[in-house]
């Protein structure tokens, strides 16, 4: 039960602001050279994030440490409100997202592995999929017309209320839970990590894709409505109905059908909403657009269905939360070391407008086979 509320309270506040996150600060002056960079930054404090969140989540009661993970939510739009020169946005709102994005998600995991039980991780994961659906995506249609209407102050102060209030009944309604965890897993025990599975590979190569999804296909979908807030938040919320759909539609039968044959179809069909996403343009027609979305949306959820299923199965049965915690400093060092760098060569060529995303998502047609590398447990 708190694994649901502790999500349904945070799907609401990333759908306030951090899902606007990279389209606010491109409606505000920064490019699409600037946006990697911060992206870059957010990876290597995500990984500083892990080595703090080691100590506290073994530490601390859970309250204690779902109450953290509610403050740096408000640190980082308070750093966003605040602005700046250019460099102090990307050094501050990179690790401000950073250190949120370290305690939330490696919390957020750690939760759903320890409710898992036999031979249901497709069933769980796609019931949590459609209950974040539905609170995200209140989230973004309250966040879209605030700040459409110019209320980053009025988001702030909401987020604010909801984080407070959820911390004190989180505290008060599990008073008596012990820590998250025990695990302790050194920085050496990370850069050794081999496995016959090929995990390290493709770790690394999925850490590029979860902010490409998340960052640079939200600029291209804000791009299409002539960015607007408001009308990026119901085109979001469309997809999520079909996403829901999907979801609720296989997340039962995946967990019975062969784990390789899905796994394969899910790989291809992800390469393919790579290079359906290098056609979109506001130029097709609006029903040629729609059932283009559509489809890259039913393609990106089955795939995440398929990995997430394939990566918790082996977590399970593996190293638990070690496993979960190797993932994300190999996927975050890489993703800060390479957006890093593709920053600052776009900086360096001029390549800043949103017509370069493209190339990106032709790279991720192309990389998106490395998963295939993933093979189930030994």
């Amino acid at each position: 039960m708190t694994f649901y509320q502790f999500l349904g309270i945070h799907s609401l506040l990333i759908g306030l602001l951090p899902f606007y996150l990279p389209v606010y600060l491109w409606d505000n002056g920064l490019n699409v050279a600037h946006i990697t960079l911060l992206i870059g930054v957010s990876g290597l404090s995500f990984c500083a994030s892990l080595l703090l969140w080691q100590r506290v989540s073994a530490q601390v009661p859970l309250p204690t440490l779902l109450g953290i993970t509610f403050l740096l939510e408000c640190v980082l739009i308070c750093t966003v409100a605040i602005g700046g020169s250019t460099a102090a946005v990307i050094v501050l709102v990179g690790i401000a997202n950073g250190l949120y994005n370290g305690f939330f998600w490696t919390t957020q995991r750690t939760l759903f592995l320890n409710m898992l039980g036999s031979n249901d991780t497709g069933r769980q994961y796609g019931n949590f999929q459609i209950f974040v659906t539905v609170f995200l995506k209140i989230g973004i249609l309250l966040g879209g017309w605030l700040l459409e209407l110019g209320g980053l102050i009025w988001l702030l102060g909401l987020s604010a209320m909801v984080s407070a209030t959820s911390t004190v009944w989180f505290y008060h309604s599990n008073r008596n839970t012990g820590t998250l965890t025990t695990a302790t897993l050194s920085l050496n025990s990370v850069l050794r990590f081999r496995d016959a599975r090929r995990s390290r590979s493709v770790f690394i190569i999925d850490g590029f894709f979860l902010f490409l999804e998340s960052h640079y296909w939200t600029l291209s979908l804000f791009a299409l409505t002539n960015q607007n807030y408001t009308q990026l938040g119901l085109i979001v919320i469309v997809l999520a109905l079909v996403f829901a759909l999907i979801f609720y539609l296989i997340k039962n039968k995946i967990d019975s059908t062969s784990v390789s044959t899905v796994y394969l179809i899910a790989v291809c069909l992800y390469a393919l909403s790579w290079l359906m996403r290098t056609w979109v343009s506001p130029e097709l027609s609006s029903q040629l657009l729609l059932a283009l979305l559509i489809v890259i949306t039913f393609c990106s959820s089955f795939f995440r269905l398929a990995f997430n299923k394939r990566f918790f199965d082996i977590a399970q049965k593996s190293d638990g939360v070690n496993y979960l915690l190797v993932k994300s400093y190999w996927s975050q060092f890489f993703l800060g070391l390479g957006f890093g760098i593709t920053g600052i060569f776009m900086i360096a060529n001029n390549l800043t407008t949103i017509n370069s995303v493209v190339t990106l998502y032709w790279v991720a047609c192309v990389l998106s086979f490395g998963y295939l590398l993933y093979v189930p447990r030994k």
